[in-house]
């Protein structure tokens, strides 16, 4: 039974003659992935709760009622979209039948993408470029609840690119084929929305297309902005902060938004000259030998209960450090953030 009022602005999609058991594992999976609490209403319902608000399914009959609620109206195409992604990865053609009650105008941009202009890309370090993005619309992303977002980008050369749009479904509808958009994971590092421009970290690493494209010079590219998405600001008194390159912008911005937080910061892999924000309540010590050695200091010497945990990296090794400090010892799922920011052997990443 539910004894906490749902987010206001909420969505649902009806699946017709589809059994509700393969779809409540597929949310149970998904859950113990992202470390997400699950609430089960007597078998009959499934759902989960994030930083935007909540996704899950509910039997109806012989059918599955899919649902999306979000904090802000924003919001909910994020989720919308997150729920299509993951149920098409395993379900396909269910993901395609997918039909939203809360239509918004068909063909019209979806209510969490704006376009943007790109400004000063500068160097930040060794490793790293901090870019600029002018562009209107930017209040959506001024958040501390989440402070991330996709960055589109089009196919190099296209002078006429194809932005997302709100098919007859209520689903968003991405270009395929020679238009097909690249739209990798940022952190918000820096934002004021009312002078129009936010700033974000590039990490560079071989192959990866941001990395080639911010090199090459883009002041004045036009690009698209979808989101926020991810997770937020941490606001407990006490961090535990870990993750490798990726994720180090991302850690800067929650060191630089919680100067009175205390804990400690572990930052994965090779040693950079990045600039992190001076704190004198969280240490912040490099780890060159990862996500394996964080483990081994971590089975030594457990968290606290009262500590939240802030991981981010790649995805096995944050897999590992899930089942170790969730499964192994029993660290609070509702203090715990751990996120997969990419696999190994992907050509790109974002940050």
């Amino acid at each position: 039974m539910r004894l906490t009022t749902p987010p206001e602005f909420q969505s649902e999609a009806m699946l017709r003659g589809i059994d509700f058991a393969p779809l409540d594992l597929l949310l149970r999976q998904e859950a113990l992935e992202h470390g997400l609490e699950v609430h089960d209403g007597h078998g009959r319902s499934t759902w989960c709760e994030t930083e935007l608000g909540e996704f899950g399914v509910k039997k109806r009959g012989g059918d599955v009622l899919v649902f999306a609620r979000a904090h802000r109206p924003e919001w909910l195409s994020a989720i919308q979209e997150a729920i299509v992604e993951h149920l098409a990865e395993t379900m396909p053609e269910t993901a395609q039948g997918l039909r939203w009650s809360s239509l918004a105008d068909i063909g019209k941009p979806p209510a969490n993408f704006s376009l943007a202009r790109v400004g000063k890309v500068r160097r930040l370090s060794a490793d790293f470029l901090r870019m600029r993005l002018h562009g209107p619309d930017l209040g959506r992303l001024a958040t501390l609840d989440s402070i991330h977002f996709r960055l589109v980008l089009p196919v190099a050369g296209d002078t006429a690119p194809e932005w997302p749009r709100l098919g007859g479904n209520g689903q968003v509808q991405w270009p395929s084929g020679a238009k097909a958009l690249h739209r990798p994971v940022y952190t918000v590092r820096a934002i004021d929305a009312d002078a129009g421009w936010l700033e974000t970290d590039i990490f560079l690493h071989h192959g990866g297309r941001i990395s080639d494209w911010a090199l090459a010079g883009p002041e004045g590219d036009l690009v698209g902005l979808m989101g926020p998405s991810g997770g937020g600001i941490p606001t407990t008194e006490r961090l535990l902060l870990a993750g490798d390159q990726t994720a180090w912008p991302a850690i800067a911005r929650i060191l630089e938004s919680r100067p009175d937080a205390m804990g400690t910061t572990w930052l994965l892999g090779a040693e950079s000259d990045y600039p992190m924000p001076k704190t004198g309540n969280i240490s912040v010590t490099p780890l060159p030998d990862g996500a394996e050695a964080l483990a081994t200091i971590l089975q030594e010497s457990p968290p606290e209960s009262t500590e939240h945990l802030w991981m981010a990296g790649e995805k096995s090794r944050i897999a590992m450090l899930r089942h170790l400090l969730l499964d192994k010892l029993g660290h609070d799922k509702r203090h715990a953030h751990l996120a997969a920011y990419w696999t190994a052997g992907t050509p790109d990443t974002g940050a």
